[in-house]
């Protein structure tokens, strides 16, 4: 008896089995592939590539005239636009900055600075450091420099032998 029961017990599991979705691979079996995504290998972080310092920019040379204008320290070349007076400090003021020289227009003036606002050019004429109005230098030669200059410097000559 026992063993009778044992195998209408079995035979029981087998429907109950074959209805619950067991199959065995016929039409009606469904496959279901699961793709394994594989974890990423983390690449490896570059060096740090130290920036090169950069080479600083000088600080300006400033210094102050007598009258207190400061003159920004730059070497150029200026030319006379037009007859120019060529002064002992930055202002128009005979009293406060008498005029030392005149010089014709096309005369070459070495500069030794520029006052900050840009209204004054220091420049040393014949040894004298003096200043001139920049309204009326340019760093640009007129054309005919050179002649221009030579024609004031055989004016001044024919002038001093007449007198």
């Amino acid at each position: 008896m026992k063993k009778s029961r044992l195998l209408i017990l079995l035979a029981g599991l087998s429907i109950f089995a074959s209805g619950c979705g067991f199959s065995t691979g016929g039409e009606d079996s469904t496959v279901t592939v699961i793709h394994a995504t594989p974890t990423p290998t983390p690449a490896p972080t570059p060096a740090v590539t130290p920036t090169p310092a950069a080479t600083p920019t000088p600080a300006p040379v400033v210094s102050p005239t007598a009258l207190g204008v400061n003159i920004v320290k730059q070497d150029a070349t200026y030319y006379a636009t037009t007859d120019v007076n060529l002064r002992t400090d930055c202002s128009t003021d005979n009293t406060a900055a008498p005029v030392i020289q005149g010089v014709p227009a096309g005369t070459q003036l070495t500069s030794t600075g520029v006052s900050e606002d840009g209204q004054w050019v220091e420049v040393n004429y014949n040894g004298t450091v003096c200043y001139a109005s920049a309204q009326y230098v340019s760093t640009t030669a007129p054309a005919g420099a050179a002649a221009g200059t030579a024609d004031a410097a055989a004016a001044t000559t024919d002038t001093a032998a007449a007198q």
